[in-house]
């Protein structure tokens, strides 16, 4: 073989690698960390923006949905009554898919985020054959994450949590492709128990957890709760008036 010919195979096979490790790097970019946006129903509205939208936190805080959406149904002993999250105290509106103060994003997989109203949505009770009356903003209720990080740990400290029995319940809620189910079976389920047994916030980024503990400790997020005040009406506008107060 002559030097041309073995130039070429040379260039052929750098081209060949490098092909490779960029469709490589793609795939993990794609699976792990592309950002998409929320609907549109959510950022439209300042309302559901505030209950329901994300805080850009699902980078480094959050949990992926399907976990977050099945361990209720497999550790509901560990939860102080019926109903899933509802249980813990979190609010939830009628027809919504979570309750307030989850925002639910892809960053690569789809994850679960709290927000603002994790801590500020509160609910009235209509009576026990009417859905209660969500109002967007209140006091901090932190109270109601606390009890949600204990439940987590609970999960976590029992053999049950384990890949097989998660990826069971999920396929009954959907079919997983078969990467995204070796993604969460070798990768999404193990960090996300590490992460709750080592009693790491998990749905919750630092900043959003220093504010719950300390709610005049960010400006921005105080910002955030007056902005929302412009755009609501009738009771819920009032309630918000008189917990502003205690910043004004």
């Amino acid at each position: 073989m002559n030097n041309s010919s073995t130039t070429r195979k040379s260039i052929l096979i750098v081209m060949a690698v490098l092909l490779l490790a960029g469709a490589a790097a793609f795939g993990v970019w794609y699976k792990m960390y592309r950002v998409a946006a929320q609907p549109g129903w959510i950022t439209a509205d300042k309302r559901d923006d505030f209950l329901y939208g994300s805080l850009g936190d699902e980078g480094t805080a959050g949990i992926p949905y399907w976990i977050w959406l099945t361990l209720p149904r497999i550790f509901p002993e560990y939860l102080p009554g019926e109903g899933g999250y509802a249980a813990l105290g979190f609010s939830w509106e009628e027809s919504k898919e979570m309750p307030a103060g989850f925002a639910k994003q892809t960053v690569g997989y789809v994850r679960v985020a709290g927000n603002c109203a994790i801590c500020h949505a509160y609910s009235r009770s209509n009576g026990p054959d009417a859905a209660p009356t969500v109002f967007a903003a209140g006091p901090g209720h932190t109270a109601e994450v606390q009890s949600l990080l204990v439940f987590y740990q609970r999960c976590a400290q029992d053999p049950r949590f384990n890949a097989d029995n998660i990826l069971d319940e999920v396929s009954m809620a959907t079919k997983l492709s078969f990467l995204d189910g070796l993604i969460y079976r070798y990768i999404l389920i193990p960090n996300t128990r590490k992460r709750f047994l080592q009693k790491d916030q998990v749905i919750l980024d630092q900043a959003l957890w220093r504010h719950a503990q300390d709610p005049a400790a960010n400006a921005a997020f105080q910002q955030k709760i007056r902005d929302l005040e412009s755009d609501l009406k009738g009771p819920e506008k009032d309630q918000l008036g008189k917990y502003l107060t205690t910043f004004r």
